[in-house]
């Protein structure tokens, strides 16, 4: 998708363009919160008004969008002055127009009784894993043992690490983007043609950050596997390191403990997995919105986090999907509606989404 971004600064522009790309057109307030839905009012000699609700505090420097076809347009403002309750003045500063294809449109659903009605549950967010283990240390500490005692055998160096631990640390990171296992055999032998980029990423990008295994030349080989929420979400990782080389039989070990620490995770019921039901508003192949007017579920979302859920379908057909959320928007009413790009199903999740969108009468290409 190629984009061109224009920028204008000349303010003998300005009327034209507020009058003719945001007053019949959907505005939002970046804030941070997520996306305020507001209202222009007008523009005169150089100042923009706007009608924005639910506002308590008001920043010097703010910037708002919109959305026609095509085109995305950020507007960068000064604050000048509130006049009524909801009416706030601001100078305008500069536009930028962003033209881009869209990817795809969307298909609105039916409200509540609709045979197309859709919701989503048992839904649970990476920063609540994060935040939960770093509340329940004490139970994190018990799994850490009870790997320990079940590896301790066979490696000469073991080390779980869970997320709430640090975000720079390189192994999360390799495992946050890749979630795939990591197996050195035997680092002190060149490796095979076939393996030389997998062992000069681990040589680069892990093992010259490792200030343990830099202070600790005898360890030669790694076996390492993350820690998967419903195989979705990386949260923690088991790391292993001999002095001799490993085979794959000790990967083979390492992954079925992964297995194991996060069984015992559910086990003790750490993570709080919400069973509420929320509104499916629109809905395609790449993404669908979700809709609530209860303040308390947006606790469960921030920009660009993570979010694992089950969608439910009629006839009670689902689909479980990890997701990554684009846009908060605060709508009238009240309503909050979550924006969600969906990364990840697994293969019967796939066709039933897929079926859906069919039966829509949706490209599913």
């Amino acid at each position: 998708m190629t984009k061109q971004i224009t920028t204008i600064t000349d303010k003998t522009q300005f009327q034209d363009i507020f009058y003719k790309l945001f007053s019949n057109n959907d505005i939002f307030l970046k804030t941070k919160s997520g996306d305020l839905k507001i209202k222009f009012f007008g523009y005169t000699e150089g100042l923009a008004a706007f009608r924005i609700p639910f506002l308590k505090n008001i920043q010097e420097n703010i910037l708002i969008f919109s959305r026609t076809e095509g085109n995305i347009i950020y507007a960068q403002m000064k604050f000048a002055e509130k006049q009524e309750e909801d009416m706030y003045i601001f100078y305008p500063e500069k536009i930028q127009i962003i033209s881009e294809n869209r990817r795809e449109s969307r298909s609105t659903l039916q409200g509540e009784g609709s045979k197309n009605v859709l919701y989503i549950t048992n839904l649970i967010s990476d920063f609540i894993i994060e935040n939960s283990i770093a509340l329940d240390q004490k139970k994190a500490d018990k799994v850490r043992e009870i790997l320990r005692f079940d590896m301790e055998k066979q490696f000469h160096y073991i080390k779980t690490f869970f997320c709430n631990e640090g975000s720079t640390d390189p192994r999360m990171k390799f495992f946050f983007e890749e979630k795939r296992p990591l197996f050195m055999p035997d680092i002190s032998k060149p490796p095979q043609e076939k393996d030389q980029r997998n062992y000069n990423q681990y040589v680069n990008e892990i093992y010259s950050k490792d200030f343990y295994l830099q202070n600790r030349k005898q360890f030669i080989s790694e076996a390492s596997v993350p820690i998967l929420y419903k195989a979705k979400i990386p949260y923690g990782y088991i790391q292993t390191n001999n002095t001799t080389p490993l085979s794959e039989s000790a990967m083979t070990l390492v992954k079925r403990m992964a297995i194991v620490a996060e069984e015992i995770f559910h086990k003790y019921k750490i993570f709080p997995v919400s069973d509420e039901k929320l509104l499916v508003s629109d809905i395609s192949k790449r993404g669908l919105s979700i809709v609530f007017k209860e303040r308390k579920f947006i606790r469960y979302f921030k920009e660009r986090s993570l979010v694992y859920f089950d969608l439910i379908f009629p006839e009670n057909k689902k689909a479980s999907i990890l997701a990554v959320v684009r846009n908060i928007t605060l709508l009238e009413n009240k309503i909050i509606k979550i924006g969600c790009e969906v990364k990840e199903t697994d293969a019967l999740s796939e066709v039933n989404y897929d079926e859906f969108l069919e039966s829509l009468g949706e490209s599913t290409d």
